[in-house]
């Protein structure tokens, strides 16, 4: 549990220096919503909500924005994803990936929504970014994936050879 924590900690401060960097070039994945889907999947469920909630509140103070507004906008991208995995009985790295790509869609929208000011301006021309974070969201939770798959595979071998 406490190492679970700890990655899902390193994974904000990734993805605030994602957003300092990648973020103001041109957009950056999103990798927050990706670690608690892939969480609440493999371990408790409880990822979905406590780690939304702390992982979001912890991103708006780092990058300055409404204190709530990641938070609630990661809520909202997890039951999205969770009502995607009650329409659905698909699992491994698809369903994984697709349902991140719901969490990031609707996080991300929701986010814009809310933390923009006036609430909802600019709506439209900042909503053509989304669909750009969600695709690289999902190429680089592949390659996580992929990277995490064959490590253990390599640890497999190294245990059995």
């Amino acid at each position: 549990m406490k190492a679970r924590i700890f990655l899902l900690a390193v994974v904000v401060i990734i993805q605030f220096l994602l957003e300092l960097t990648a973020g103001r070039v041109f957009v950056a994945p999103s990798l927050v919503p990706f670690l608690l889907i892939y969480l609440s999947e493999n371990y408790e469920r409880m990822w979905a909500v406590n780690g939304a909630f702390w992982s979001g509140l912890c991103l708006d103070l780092l990058l300055h924005q409404p204190p709530g507004s990641s938070s609630l906008a990661f809520l909202a991208g997890m039951y999205a994803a969770k009502a995607f995995s009650k329409l659905s009985s698909g699992e491994g790295k698809g369903y994984l990936l697709s349902m991140t790509a719901i969490a990031v869609l609707v996080s991300d929208t929701i986010f814009i929504l809310i933390a923009s000011r006036p609430l909802g301006s600019g709506f439209s021309s900042v909503l053509l970014l989304v669909i750009p974070r969600v695709v690289l969201t999902v190429i680089s939770g592949a390659l996580i994936l992929i990277v995490t798959e064959w490590i253990s595979g390599m640890k497999s071998r190294k245990v059995t050879g």
